[in-house]
């Protein structure tokens, strides 16, 4: 508990406003995360606000206060006596310029900015949220609500894969049983995140999964999609969250991406890159590292600004820079139980 002690003394003591930002393409949890603190901090009659520079996708909009989100045109010419990114690995993931007078990050990705005494940072954490939780039942747990408890669940949810990934410990489940008992509804959950699907979207996931290819030898496969593809099958940008799953899915695959054009607000486009791994010995983050991104060992992702086929060709290259870097390491491993 004592590293959460620098933080939520200056929580406690901070009399000015409290800007909480969630990261770019928001997901549950960095909103989960924002939410559940700033619910709470609203119970301490604090000055503070939660701001994502992208909109709200349709499945976290179930989320308590949701709606009390700020949005860019309603942080112009305004300085903050105290912000923190969560979920994140620095205010550059916020893609949005943040004034303030001091900044902290509460987050679980390696690397990434460090701001400073305030920061509360744990790589080994499966989720942001599950270090929200540790801060607030520190400061006071009797304030902890079902509200509360149910941003800081879907966080858990979602950076889990909803309990499916190598992740999911024993502290995971404790986690979530002490948060149903707040009156978190699981299934509640699940529904908004796993079964409100447009037609759209399948619409885009079939076209996908037409595009699916296999490189390496069968240990990657990926997806590329289009704002073509987007368009025509009438779908949201947010309807390509997820479907990097889809790839690591196949049976023998070590690495899974997906390539995903991107809009910028000038009319320009980039790519978006998500990479996941479900093999211990694969760290996608290095993958992610060398193409200027970041991200956990079994998800990661990163932006490239080429066309299409050299963005392709330099994924495909950092990922087999990896897995020769993992059969050299076997080779290794055979040699010395061979001496």
């Amino acid at each position: 508990m004592e590293r959460v002690v620098p933080l939520a003394n200056k929580l406690l003591e901070e009399n000015g406003s409290i800007l909480l930002v969630c990261h770019e393409n928001p997901d549950g949890d960095t909103l989960g995360s924002a939410l559940a603190l700033y619910i709470f901090l609203k119970k301490l009659n604090k000055d503070v606000y939660v701001f994502c520079k992208d909109n709200i996708p349709k499945f976290a909009q179930f989320l308590p206060r949701v709606n009390e989100v700020l949005h860019p045109k309603d942080l112009e010419g305004k300085t903050f006596d105290l912000a923190i990114i969560v979920d994140a690995a620095g205010f550059k993931r916020a893609n949005f310029e943040i004034s303030s007078h001091l900044k902290a990050r509460i987050d679980h990705h390696v690397g990434g900015d460090f701001y400073g005494l305030y920061d509360f940072i744990d790589f080994t954490c499966a989720s942001t949220t599950l270090l929200v939780y540790e801060l607030l039942k520190y400061i006071n747990k009797d304030l902890i609500d079902k509200d509360i408890a149910l941003c800081l669940y879907t966080g858990l949810c979602t950076d889990t894969g909803f309990f499916r990934y190598s992740n999911t410990t024993k502290e995971v489940f404790d986690a979530a049983s002490s948060l149903c008992a707040y009156g978190v509804e699981p299934n509640y959950v699940w529904k908004n995140f796993g079964e409100r699907e447009s037609l759209a979207k399948l619409r885009l996931i079939s076209k996908a999964l037409e595009n699916l290819e296999i490189f390496h030898s069968g240990k990657t496969a990926g997806i590329v999609i289009t704002q073509s593809m987007i368009e025509e099958t009438g779908a949201l940008y947010e309807d390509t969250e997820g479907l990097v799953n889809y790839p690591r899915r196949l049976e023998g695959v070590y690495v899974a991406f997906a390539m995903i054009e991107t809009k910028k607000e000038d009319g320009s486009t980039f790519w978006r890159v998500s990479l996941r791994s479900k093999e211990e010995s694969v760290d996608v983050s290095k993958i992610a590292q060398r193409l200027g991104g970041g991200g956990h060992k079994y998800a990661s992702g990163c932006k490239l600004y080429d066309d299409m086929h050299t963005s392709l060709y330099k994924l495909l290259d950092s990922i087999a820079l990896e897995l020769s870097n993992l059969e050299k390491a076997k080779e290794i491993s055979l040699e010395e139980v061979q001496v």
